[in-house]
């Protein structure tokens, strides 16, 4: 995740104002910009933002507007106590796939918010990714955070991702396919099995509490120990694990671009397959991908 923050201070005596103002962009540190004034509690802030992005930036191409959400308001209150926007974004359930942080100093009003930034942030406000925004006060300063959100699928998406998964998979395993050096054969389809999605499921999220891409449990359980203590008797299991990747496409390209995981989908002896996938909070881009392959027993 790439996060930007910048500062521009006025001087008082020492280096001259655009040698300071030089210093401080290398360093990265908080953009400061004086309008003069006091903050207006009444200032809509996303409406100022969206019209600096609209009609300020031209030739940015942005139209939707943003939408404000209670997480970023909350790492913006954290900027305004002091807190850098890494840490500031740390506290959020799910990290931003890209986010920058605007610190304007006495803009009075929605029109001088919109042209403070207009006249300096087009390059951060004008990013077409951009989806969310927070905001907070303190006395005179106005802390902004815009992010790009992190897309990765819904509570409602479950059902729907891991059919994709599966039908993905059959269609790979419906023709011949080199894995590695290794040249296999087309091999029958398999059948989702809800048993071993609820197993690859417990294991995503073992693995997302743990932050370790892993076979084996922290007990040091395998695939085999899993399935069958589900009560589901295998006559073999193998399993395919994934992290920082968001979408079912993603999932298996990456599985079949690897020989070894590529090995186990083209396996003929399974014939059923369950998935599970979870979120790791606080992380950019972490879901904790589980795939497992089985036969039962006969």
């Amino acid at each position: 995740m790439r996060t930007q923050r910048h500062d521009q201070r006025r001087t008082s005596g020492g280096l001259p104002a655009r040698r300071v103002r030089q210093r401080l962009l290398r360093s990265g540190v908080l953009l400061l910009l004086s309008l003069g004034g006091a903050p207006v509690a009444s200032a809509d802030v996303v409406a100022a933002v969206d019209a600096a992005r609209r009609a300020s930036c031209p030739g940015r191409g942005v139209a939707h507007p943003l939408h404000e959400t209670g997480a970023l308001d909350g790492a913006a209150r954290a900027l305004a106590r002091g807190s850098s926007l890494h840490a500031a974004l740390a506290t959020l359930p799910l990290r931003p796939t890209f986010a920058t942080a605007i610190h304007l100093l006495d803009v009075r009003d929605d029109h001088g918010i919109t042209r403070a930034l207009a006249s300096r942030y087009c390059d951060e406000i004008g990013n077409p990714g951009l989806r969310e925004i927070g905001a907070a006060w303190s006395g005179n300063q106005l802390f902004i955070i815009v992010a790009v959100p992190l897309a990765v699928p819904g509570p409602g998406e479950r059902a729907t991702v891991e059919r994709e998964v599966l039908e993905r998979v059959n269609a790979a395993r419906a023709a011949p396919r080199r894995c590695g050096d290794r040249s296999l054969p087309a091999v029958p389809p398999l059948h989702a099995s809800a048993t071993l999605s609820k197993v690859a499921a417990a294991h995503s999220a073992q693995m997302a509490a743990s932050g370790e891409l892993e076979h084996r449990d922290q007990d040091g359980s395998t695939p085999g120990d899993r399935v069958r203590r589900a009560g589901y008797e295998a006559r073999v299991v193998g399993e395919n694990v994934a992290s920082g990747v968001t979408s079912a496409a993603e999932a298996v390209a990456g599985w079949l671009a690897s020989p070894g995981h590529c090995a186990n989908i083209m396996d003929a002896r399974f014939t059923e397959a369950g998935l599970g996938y979870v979120v790791a909070p606080h992380t950019t881009g972490a879901i904790y991908w589980t795939q497992l392959l089985a036969a039962p027993r006969t």
